[in-house]
């Protein structure tokens, strides 16, 4: 409606200018016409009104006309007497003056002429003025404002109207859309068909396919997660389940203590294996959480994490050694790069042959090189692609285990955009775990 309002106080506008020149030229015509008839006969000025002159500005509409021819000396020659002449400020370079003024009570519009006399004995210019009061002005404007209005209504009834079909018709396959989606069960997660929408609505549909695509495989992370947990976890349980019973059944205390000693080390293997699953739920990139990653020394974070199985190592009496030069700086989350440097010196400390050696080592160059090395059992060649799956334990390891240390390594791995492989020292004895990352900047 504001928008209504503007556009007809400006079309208003524009009917009354229109209007206005219109009647104006009719009123500078007239007194040409008048103008033509002065003339000086015997030494005196004549004026041989013609009827045409107020012809011209006939109409339908009731309303009045004046008129005033004044001498050069001022006097009225035929015509009003009291018909005002324009201010000399109103005086063009045509020696005509278009002006308004109150006359008798109304609003009149009003032309005023000069014409020179030359070659008689008169001097001077004799002013013509024509003037009339504005009712065909008013009508003819209300006659453009109304027309123009008309035209602009049929003109915005005719868009609507194409409008309204035009968002119909495309917004028709939305429609069918938004119905496929609302008859979907809440399970269907698979991608929505895009072929039949518009090309502008293309791109929201493939960000939606993106999220869904996002969500299900996060649904599915952790379902997998569930799965192998309930599986994982069922045999641990009952296995401390028995020896509880057994140990509650034995009436000889070293019985019940070698069997309580055995559900301290099945405790031990389940509370391993439970942080294990934690932290491959955490690194698994197929869930799509990335944490945050900022730069770090990967030789201080290494060395820190090694530190920490010095005490285990000796136990078994095993050399575990450190070797870093200057620090070598990575993006990366340290959570997760400090739980891949334990889950590859846990491995390696848990296989190697007591009195044996573990190495880790640290260096950068065109990449950041992580290398842990033991001199262990190694893994046979065929089977180095196969312990990176879930669970999976080389055949005929007598090691207690979860099979869960390279699997999270390798997750933490592709989230931080490192290559990780599996190699034979140049000793040929063990197992070296290679760890490349690009270096940060």
């Amino acid at each position: 409606m504001g928008l209504l309002a503007i556009n007809a106080y400006f079309s208003n506008d524009a009917a009354v200018a229109t209007a206005n020149e219109a009647f104006d030229r009719l009123l500078i015509a007239s007194a040409d016409t008048i103008a033509e008839q002065v003339d000086v006969q015997d030494g005196a000025l004549t004026v041989d009104l013609p009827y045409v002159a107020l012809q011209l500005l006939e109409s339908n509409i009731q309303e009045r006309v004046f008129y005033r021819v004044v001498a050069p000396n001022g006097s009225t020659l035929t015509g009003y007497e009291d018909l005002p002449l324009p201010a000399n400020r109103r005086w063009t370079r045509d020696d005509a003056a278009l002006y308004t003024a109150n006359y008798r009570g109304d609003a009149i519009h009003l032309v005023a002429r000069r014409k020179p006399l030359y070659g008689s004995a008169i001097s001077g210019a004799v002013t013509v003025i024509v003037a009339e009061t504005g009712e065909s002005r008013k009508a003819l404007s209300h006659r453009i404002l109304l027309e123009g209005l008309a035209r602009q209504g049929l003109l915005i009834v005719a868009t609507g109207i194409l409008v309204w079909f035009g968002v119909g018709r495309g917004l028709r396959p939305l429609v069918r859309l938004r119905e496929s989606l609302l008859c979907r069960p809440a399970s269907d997660l698979s991608p929505i068909d895009a072929s039949g929408l518009q090309t502008e609505v293309r791109p929201l549909i493939d960000a939606l396919n993106q999220h869904t695509s996002q969500i299900q495989r996060l649904i599915e992370g952790r379902q997998r997660f569930l799965a192998d947990a309930s599986h994982q976890m069922r045999t641990p349980v009952a296995e401390m389940r028995m020896q509880v019973e057994y140990a509650v059944r034995q009436n000889q205390p070293e019985l019940a203590a070698e069997a309580l000693h055995d559900m301290e080390a099945s405790l031990s293997s389940l509370s391993r294996m439970v942080t294990q699953m934690l932290s491959l739920a955490r690194s698994d990139p197929s869930t799509g959480q990335r944490r945050a990653h900022r730069l770090l020394d990967l030789v201080e974070l290494a060395q820190a994490t090694t530190l920490d199985f010095v005490t285990r190592a000796r136990k078994k009496r095993i050399e575990l050694t450190f070797d870093a030069g200057e620090p070598v700086r990575v993006m990366g989350d340290p959570v997760m790069l400090r739980e891949l440097v334990a889950n590859l010196v846990d491995n390696a400390v848990a296989y190697c042959d007591p009195d044996g050696t573990v190495a880790v080592r640290v260096h950068g160059g065109a990449k950041a090189i992580l290398e842990v090395e033991d001199t262990g059992p190694g893994i046979p060649l065929e089977e180095r692609e196969r312990v990176f799956d879930r669970f999976y334990r080389v055949a005929g390891s007598n090691t207690p285990g979860s099979g869960l240390g390279l699997s999270i390594a390798a997750d933490i791995c592709k989230s931080h955009d490192a290559a990780i492989s599996l190699l034979t020292p140049a000793s040929g004895r063990g197992l070296s775990v290679r760890v490349e990352f690009p270096l940060a900047g």
